[in-house]
């Protein structure tokens, strides 16, 4: 049967890549839509629930690649929240360094040291501006650093959401394939029970005809109670005793008596 499906299946979809193009391509897409329901129809309830089963358990793939998204996003996020709270960290102490030097270089008329230099006031301004474009430079970056991590976690939250997303629903097909199939299951049973259901109508006559043949044994049981227990005249006695022929009479005298 599975065979004859398929060959039914390959023919249509020949057929159908010929025709398209032609005229007869919108009547023969609707053929071949006939012809998949009509496939369908023949397929057994039990097969399609197995089908159904294989479906969700590929669901275990999208699963794994969901979840391997998120660790590696997770991984990321953290090493991306560390080093950008080491850089938080260098840029503030460079910041503090330079805003030290600047307010020393305000009230100086003569040579400063800077670092490990010692400088004329023009050179250190010099190199403090420089500094501070360096300062500012990084403090840029540590403002990207910020949103690029804002954007990694927005990453992150979707992922674990698709992967719980996935697992729920899979869960709940799982869930739903099972009630179904037993639901299916039921109603076999009760197609089952129902072919050797007995016929109202038949049980009735049956029962009819039994209280009749009763009423006829009742009848004869009547009848026989009711026949007369004398002999019939010219009734052969030579079969009985001389007591059992007196016996009536001896009956009919007590009877006078009393």
């Amino acid at each position: 049967m599975a065979k004859k499906l398929l060959l039914v299946a390959v023919v249509g979809a020949i057929a159908f890549s010929f025709l398209k193009g032609t005229r007869l391509f919108s009547y023969a897409k609707s053929e071949v839509a006939s012809v998949g329901e009509w496939v369908d129809s023949q397929i057994p309830t039990e097969k399609k629930i197995q089908q159904l089963r294989k479906e969700v358990k590929q669901l275990d793939k999208d699963i794994d690649k969901a979840q391997t998204a998120l660790v590696a996003e997770i991984v990321d996020v953290e090493r991306l929240a560390k080093d950008l709270g080491t850089m938080k960290s260098e840029v503030a102490a460079e910041e503090k360094k330079v805003l030290a030097i600047g307010e020393k270089l305000k009230d100086a008329t003569s040579k400063v040291s800077y670092g490990r230099f010692t400088v004329s006031p023009d050179e250190a301004k010099n190199l403090l501006a420089s500094d501070v474009k360096r300062v500012t430079a990084r403090k840029n970056t540590v403002n990207s650093m910020e949103q690029t991590l804002n954007a990694r976690e927005r990453i992150k939250d979707a992922l674990q959401k698709q992967v719980e997303g996935l697992r729920r629903n899979k869960v709940e097909l799982v869930v739903a394939i099972d009630k179904l199939e037993a639901e299916y299951k039921v109603l076999q049973y009760q197609q089952i029970e129902s072919k050797y259901q007995i016929d109202d109508s038949r049980l009735s006559s049956v029962k009819q005809s039994l209280r009749d043949l009763q009423r006829d044994v009742d009848i004869q049981r009547q009848k026989l109670k009711m026949a007369p227990t004398i002999m019939e005249d010219g009734a052969p006695a030579s079969g009985l005793s001389v007591e059992e022929i007196l016996a009536p009479l001896g009956k009919a005298a007590e009877s006078k008596e009393d």
